[in-house]
């Protein structure tokens, strides 16, 4: 839209040739009468192969900013025992847990890129600043976009409604979708806002569900459900950090960020607030009034992502602060309830001194 769910830094990889790169259309799929059986078994896996690398070209820059994350926060959730009801998850548990979290988290950014990178604005813009995705590289037609966009929601209804599970969840994946790419969801910084905390938040909770499922019969406890919820609001007040990187861009374009309409020196201060305010509820609320792990993590990662957004205010600096907040500090969040299991000695000597 317009722009990525919570964009990633942009692929090293590229398509293109001597002659310029070959478009794909549904005709490719057609076989000749005419060919021997080599040569439909060769031209069978070629399309194949097409298929796949531009199944990977049309998400790859989310499959960093979105899936990688919410992969990494099921993963650790399932694993402390503290978010389902398997307390102590064997290895076998957990790579099927993995395997399932992983293709339901892709199928969310396959709809969802399938989608937004068929609208005439974000053609224009991907001419623009993504040159090497799949439409304006010339791999893909605009009809044949739609196909895919079709078949890429058939696949995400029919996997999570017959197999993989996460189906409720699926449906309000694509809700929002539809929102954010067609109702204008986004052109506010507050709808902006919302629209990506519900996207992350319908992808954690859909895919440790999914995860707990994978293991037999696991499924979310109570506290589970909060801690989706707690980070969900986490996210809406935080993710404007993303909006500093490109303000020129931004306001070129008409956009209405939170730094264009409030200013830059406030968004940054009230990220920071948000920041070290998560950084300290979050482990609080796996704490149980008690010193754990969970603290140390996030507390310097945020410190360091804060004093960075305070002290360097260049648009790439800014970019580089972006990537510490979605690849550090949120993976640190991700980390507490399976680093709450371990108390550190200053709880201990401060609990001992008070009885």
């Amino acid at each position: 839209m317009k722009s990525d769910i919570i964009s990633g830094a942009l692929p090293s990889s590229k398509s293109s040739n001597a002659n310029g790169p070959r478009q794909f259309t549904c005709t490719d799929l057609k076989v000749s009468r005419n060919e021997n059986v080599p040569s439909r078994i060769c031209r069978f896996f070629a399309q194949t192969w097409e298929i796949i690398s531009l199944a990977h070209l049309i998400t790859e820059s989310n499959i960093k900013a979105y899936v990688l994350p919410i992969v990494l926060f099921a993963m650790l959730g399932v694993a402390s025992g503290g978010v389902t009801t398997n307390p102590s998850p064997s290895w076998n548990d957990l790579s099927a847990a993995l395997s399932h979290a992983g293709f339901y988290a892709w199928l969310y950014v396959f709809h969802f890129d399938c989608s937004n990178q068929k609208d005439p604005e974000s053609i224009r813009e991907d001419k623009l600043n993504k040159p090497w995705r799949a439409i304006p590289s010339g791999r893909l037609s605009i009809e044949s976009a739609q196909h895919w966009y079709i078949a890429a929601t058939c696949l995400l209804l029919l996997a999570t409604g017959t197999w993989l599970g996460g189906f409720p969840e699926a449906l309000f994946f694509m809700a929002e979708t539809w929102v954010y790419d067609y109702a204008s969801g986004a052109s506010s910084w507050w709808g902006k806002n919302i629209i990506n905390a519900l996207f992350y938040m319908t992808g954690q909770l859909g895919a440790t569900r999914v995860a707990a499922e994978a293991m037999g019969s696991t499924t979310m406890t109570r506290a589970g459900y909060e801690w989706c919820l707690l980070l969900g609001i986490n996210t809406f007040t935080t993710v404007q950090i993303q909006d500093l990187r490109d303000q020129e861009g931004d306001r070129a374009r008409g956009r209405r960020t939170v730094p264009l309409v409030i200013g830059d020196w406030t968004t940054r201060w009230i990220t920071t607030l948000f920041i070290s305010f998560w950084s300290i509820a979050c482990p609080a609320y796996w704490g149980n009034s008690r010193f754990t792990a969970g603290y140390v993590p996030p507390l310097l990662v945020g410190s360091f992502v804060v004093a960075r957004m305070l002290s360097c205010r260049s648009a790439k600096a800014d970019r580089a602060t972006f990537n510490y907040y979605t690849l550090a500090w949120l993976p640190s969040l991700y980390a507490i309830p399976i680093l709450s299991r371990y108390e550190l000695p200053l709880s201990l000597w401060v609990s001992g001194g008070l009885q």
